[in-house]
């Protein structure tokens, strides 16, 4: 099992699935807190507001670490390094959209 997934392709698979994953989470929570759905989610923090969007792409970025260690620990380079690549090219995302909040 371990061969079929130590690909780089299944590690940017499954850091890009990650991030979804994180946003879904988010959404719904903000979501359960505020008795609103997911598309009022979006459309407040991303849609309407630039000031966001930065913030939430880092705490998705944050919900792949798990698999990361998981996958660290199972040394699973190749999926390491398909998760890293993810995460790496969101890092200069998140400076853009602060660039673009005027934030940084």
């Amino acid at each position: 099992m371990r061969n079929k997934l130590d690909t780089v392709f299944a590690g940017i698979a499954s850091a890009l699935l990650g991030l979804v994953v994180g946003y879904v989470i988010l959404g719904g929570v903000w979501g359960i807190q505020n008795g609103r759905g997911l598309t009022d989610f979006t459309d407040i923090f991303i849609n309407d507001s630039i000031l966001y969007r930065d913030s939430i792409l880092t705490v998705c970025t944050l919900f792949n670490i798990g698999a990361f260690y998981f996958a660290l620990r199972k040394e699973m380079w190749k999926f390491c390094r398909g998760m890293m690549l993810v995460i790496m090219l969101s890092v200069p995302v998140i400076v853009w959209l602060q660039l673009e909040a005027g934030i940084a």
